[in-house]
């Protein structure tokens, strides 16, 4: 038989139904499992710090052929993309008014030369007469004067012997530097003028062949260390995969003497011998600059380290499976690695991944399931060659 509840009593069972709904929930609050993570036990390895950045590669000398003087192309001495050596012939101009200009030149030369042997003739015999009393010292000094003139009538004829031949001379043009030709920029037959924009041609100094590239800020100190210790190797590797051996090997010679205002870095340049051309000019490649020796570093995946507001940190699993923050110091990267200067000892456990929601304090079960022994890295020999640490930067 059913019965209606008396009215006083319907706010009193309401509110001890909303007090039981309310521990119900505080009881599966504290009743959540573990999250499940990921964890490596941390090992050390030996790790030699570098700098692993992207350059340029750049001519140590790159000219533009022009000519110094106009006229019309006759003769082209090269073919597009020659190498060529310094003072080899390129172009060819038009020098038939040169050459009559030069041989007109030579002409005035010889007519000074005649006429100051016949003025110094003349001179001698006035000097014998006028001690005999047969003419004055005026005729005497003049004799002189023409015989300076025929002298100084020789130097201005050479002079234009020798302006001549320098205009003759522009008129065939040389290589400035050893060097690949570029792309001609004028044809056979052209008519060419001095004011031109356009060079005839381009010549790019191979080898040796410089490769430009930035120095982060916070490795600027390392470098300029590692270059008064003595002489930086540098190493040049394909951009595609820095982890490929060396196409060519290098030294460091050039560090810019201020700090970029952008970006805070400082140019530096290597130079690369560059035996059978492999570095060419433009082309973007991987340097890599040792700047210390190996020492062994705790070494973790990139997703284990994260990054705080002060310092990076790591999450560490106690024995109990409670996790807390621990602030760590990085000494670089290197293949998808962090390696570790302080923070992290080895034979710490440490999450390696689901650290989205993680918090001090929770407690975690890792992937590897219990009785599994858990991650860990290789320790000195067994890591194999020593890791370096990558920082790439554009060049």
């Amino acid at each position: 038989m059913n019965r209606l509840l008396p009215l006083g009593l319907l706010p009193l069972f309401a509110l001890t139904a909303c007090g039981g709904s309310g521990s119900a929930g505080a009881d599966a609050k504290k009743a959540r499992p573990p999250s499940l993570v990921g964890a490596q036990t941390a090992g050390a390895v030996d790790f030699a710090p570098s700098l692993v950045a992207l350059g340029t590669v750049t001519p140590l000398q790159s000219v533009q052929v022009r000519s110094r003087i106009d006229g019309q192309i006759t003769r082209i001495l090269f073919n597009e993309g020659d190498m060529v050596r310094a003072g080899q012939p390129l172009f060819q101009l038009d020098d038939r008014a040169a050459r009559a200009a030069l041989a007109q030149a030579r002409a005035g030369l010889a007519s000074a030369r005649a006429q100051a042997v016949l003025a110094r003739g003349d001179l001698t015999r006035a000097e014998a007469l006028v001690g005999k009393g047969f003419i004055s010292g005026a005729v005497v000094d003049q004799r002189r004067a023409l015989a300076g003139t025929a002298a100084a009538a020789i130097a201005g004829a050479e002079a234009e012997v020798q302006s001549a031949e320098t205009t003759l001379s522009y008129l065939t043009i040389r290589a400035p530097v050893s060097g690949r030709t570029g792309e001609l920029g004028f044809r056979l037959g052209a008519n060419i003028r001095a004011a031109d924009t356009l060079p005839l041609v381009t010549v790019n100094q191979l080898s040796p062949i410089a490769v430009r590239f930035l120095v982060p800020a916070d490795q600027i100190q390392q470098v300029r260390t590692a270059m008064g210790a003595g002489p930086v190797s540098v190493a040049a590797r394909p951009q595609e995969d820095d982890r490929a051996p060396p196409i060519a090997q290098g030294r460091l010679t050039f560090l810019d003497n201020n700090v970029g205002a952008g970006n805070g870095a400082v140019a530096a340049k290597a130079e690369f011998a560059n035996i059978g051309n492999v570095l060419w000019p433009g082309g973007i490649i991987n340097v890599a600059l040792p700047l210390g020796a190996a020492r062994p570093r705790i070494a973790l995946p990139e997703a284990a380290v994260q990054t705080g507001r002060d310092a990076p940190f790591v999450w560490t699993i106690a024995a109990d499976g409670k996790i807390a923050m621990r602030d760590v110091t990085v000494a670089g990267r290197a293949g998808g690695k962090v390696y570790l200067a302080s923070g992290v000892a080895p034979g710490e456990r440490i999450v390696v991944d689901a650290l989205s929601k993680l918090k001090p304090g929770d407690k975690v079960r890792t992937k590897d399931g219990p009785g599994r022994p858990p991650r860990t890295a290789a320790v000195g020999p067994a890591a194999g060659p020593a890791a370096t640490s990558t920082t790439t930067v554009g060049g």
